[in-house]
């Protein structure tokens, strides 16, 4: 069976800042790619420290009382999913690798406020030279060039679920059917569209809440039937740290 475990980033810059202020003002003062906050630095060592758990294989564990055993990790190219997978890597030994398609829904964008709404530009993500500065211990995907691993407009609405379904097939391609316990440290929104794509979510509005270095778990079993074994687990964070 493959297990999957999807871990937001910590706090970021923009996650604050969207407490303190109301959307459009928060479009129009958001960071296009937002650090941690010390709050978020310190999510990221919690939860590091609890994915890190000594494990014990003792048969079907869907609430993880044995720990995780995680086998591969990964995360996006977005600087708050690069640090908060940075402190699990630390943490369990393993080598992080990123993936340039679990990025957040939009991908790397600043808005105007106008008159007839947001204006929406989008803005070159960082290239190789960058991450192999400030994150040498990061694995680069091989194709990423000095042109930026994002380098193109805001990413359509419509593009979302697609890019959800790629995201499940090829995991699943690469995971299912070993044993794998997979880790995936990524964003709010791209998750809420992989829970839909997976269980073709029909209402008209709704959000799946992901607290910052909550960890949500969905197993995949041989025969490609899915199971949601638990969503949103902050047990790892004190009152205090859950934003």
């Amino acid at each position: 069976m493959l297990e999957l475990y999807f871990i937001r980033h910590g706090q970021s810059t923009n996650n604050a800042f969207m407490e303190k202020h109301g959307y459009e003002d928060y479009l129009a003062g958001r960071s296009v790619d937002p650090d941690l906050t010390n709050a978020g630095e310190e999510q990221a060592k919690l939860v590091a420290k609890f994915l890190a758990r000594p494990y014990q294989e003792n048969g079907y564990d869907p609430q993880n009382r044995n720990g995780f055993g995680l086998t591969h990790l990964y995360c996006s190219l977005m600087i708050r999913a690069v640090k908060t997978g940075l402190a699990i890597s630390k943490e369990t030994g393993l080598p992080l690798v990123a993936k340039d398609d679990v990025h957040e829904t939009g991908g790397m964008f600043s808005a105007e406020i106008t008159e007839d709404g947001p204006v929406f530009t989008g803005h070159k993500g960082p290239g190789r030279s960058f991450f192999e500065t400030e994150f040498p211990d990061l694995i680069l995907p091989e194709d990423l060039s000095e042109e930026g691993w994002w380098n193109r407009e805001k990413e359509p609405r419509d593009k979302y679920l697609l890019r959800a379904h790629k995201i499940i097939d090829d995991l699943a391609e690469e995971h299912a059917g070993k044993g794998h316990r997979v880790g995936i440290v990524m964003h709010g929104g791209i998750f809420a569209r992989i829970l839909t794509a997976l269980f073709d979510i029909q209402a008209d509005k709704y959000w799946f809440l992901m607290n910052n270095c909550g960890i949500s778990r969905i197993d995949i079993d041989d025969q490609r039937r899915v199971t949601l074994s638990y969503m949103n687990k902050v047990d790892h964070l004190p009152d205090d740290l859950i934003t």
